[in-house]
């Protein structure tokens, strides 16, 4: 039965350190959180210990093999794997396909990408797939249709160089590790996605070690908010005022989302501590974030996505930025029915405007600075030599208002990776011309926005 958090973290500073502990979870933000707790509560618990990281796609033969094996020198080691899959059986292969492709198709970052892409890899290996064969073939043996998705999940994993993984092999490898143990002071420390239920891998972890769950519903949401943003508070020695949390949550359009009984999306804690975090370190230490401040600093979320709407659109996901674009205007129309369709399309011209600047800013700033913006990089290596610097010339170039948190920063310049200037003025003129049309009585803003959308996907 899974534990709860602070139970295992209690467990690990009392000195009695699971062999192996398995995080995951529906909330991405809560299992990084936990994982990275984990990991700093066992280097604290043991000082000295080695810690050996494993990124995702990473074989796991070698993962176990290293766990399996005593360190030349005796001392205490952590294996940490940030992306395991290893829970399920053929039988469950078509759900594991569409599980792939649904975080595939959600994916906002090179890392959500590289998890999907590692758990087609494991289908792949369950069929024994591998890329010697064309696509149209791999999706015969997957039983799938051959559509843009799963052609893009396999031009991903053949660019990244992953080879598909040994297939149900890999759950065994695991089961025989778990049951037998690890070399001695040696812990294993391993994330996933959603954990499965009902999986005999994950109940073995749990009698021999500590399985912990970081699921995030709509009705425990606003708790969970209320912890991160107090967590915020407390780091950076800042108070929030009851109604600064009330309008953080009313603009960013959670409160919305949250009200709306037909839905069941839950929102994406991820955004609001971001914004936490960027407010904190304007009010600095010791100061007050206000009801005031959140109203000047935040920019209000149309339709409880708006936010959305242009990070699909950065991203390339032209089809999801159409739908949600639809959604917004019709929650809009909802709210406001007597505007014009033309106003409630046309206000949308703008944000669309404002990331294609900010993508035009990320490529400048490579340039300047001869950094390949072709070449992949983590966000902790972004976060740490690239996203000040990238934030400061931003905002001094007049791009953005406050300096970005390097979440979202790092999403761009992801994003950017596949542009050139001369593309992104391209569309920055167009998107100034649909709006010199749309007001001069030429083309509707709903066909000139979705038209301007779909020449993306085409080019």
């Amino acid at each position: 039965m899974p534990k709860p958090l602070a139970a295992v973290i209690a467990q690990i500073t009392a000195g009695k350190i699971p062999p192996v502990i398995l995080v995951g979870g529906s909330s991405d933000f809560l299992a990084e959180d936990a994982f990275r707790d984990l990991r700093d509560a066992i280097v604290a618990a043991k000082p000295g210990v080695s810690v050996e990281s494993y990124e995702a796609g990473s074989e796991l033969a070698a993962i176990l093999d290293s766990y399996r094996t005593m360190s030349l020198f005796g001392s205490a080691r952590l294996i940490v794997v940030s992306d395991v899959n290893a829970f399920v059986s053929a039988k469950e292969l078509a759900s594991l396909y569409d599980k792939s492709v649904a975080d595939w198709k959600s994916a906002k970052t090179d890392r959500k990408r590289s998890s999907a892409a590692a758990k087609l890899l494991h289908v792949l290996g369950l069929v024994g797939a591998d890329f010697d064969m064309t696509d149209r073939e791999i999706a015969t043996a997957l039983g799938a249709t051959l559509d843009p998705v799963l052609t893009d999940m396999l031009a991903f994993c053949r660019t990244t160089g992953k080879k598909a993984s040994r297939g149900e092999d890999d759950a065994a490898l695991l089961t025989e590790a778990i049951s037998r143990g690890g070399a001695p002071n040696t812990w294993l420390l391993m994330r996933s996605g959603e954990v499965p239920r009902e999986s005999a891998t994950v109940e073995l972890i749990d009698r021999n070690g500590a399985v912990v769950v970081m699921d995030l519903t709509r009705e425990t949401f606003a708790g969970a908010l209320d912890r991160a943003i107090a967590e915020v508070a407390e780091e950076a020695q800042v108070r929030f005022d009851p109604r600064a949390l009330g309008m953080l949550r009313q603009r960013l359009g959670i409160e919305r989302l949250l009200a709306d009984k037909f839905a069941k999306d839950v929102p994406d804690l991820r955004p609001a501590v971001s914004e936490a975090e960027r407010l904190a370190t304007l009010a600095g230490t010791g100061g007050r974030v206000t009801a005031e401040m959140v109203e000047h600093e935040v920019a209000a979320v149309e339709g409880g996505a708006r936010y959305e709407f242009g990070s699909l659109f950065t991203e390339g996901k032209i089809i999801e930025a159409i739908a949600k674009l639809r959604d917004l205007v019709a929650q809009a129309r909802r709210d406001d029915p007597k505007a014009p369709l033309d106003i409630q399309y046309g206000k949308f011209l703008f944000p669309l405007a404002d990331e294609v600047r900010q993508m035009i800013g990320v490529v400048s700033f490579a340039r300047t600075n001869r950094i390949d913006l072709r070449a992949p990089m983590n966000y902790n290596r972004f976060k740490d030599t690239l996203a000040d610097r990238l934030g400061d010339s931003l905002k001094a170039n007049g791009l953005v208002r406050q300096k970005p948190h390097p979440f979202p920063l790092h999403k761009k310049w992801e994003a950017a990776r596949n542009q050139t200037e001369a593309s992104l003025f391209r569309a920055l003129a167009a998107l100034a011309d649909l709006e010199i049309k749309r007001k001069s009585g030429g083309i509707p803003a709903d066909l000139g926005i979705e038209t301007f959308l779909l020449q993306r996907l085409r080019g």
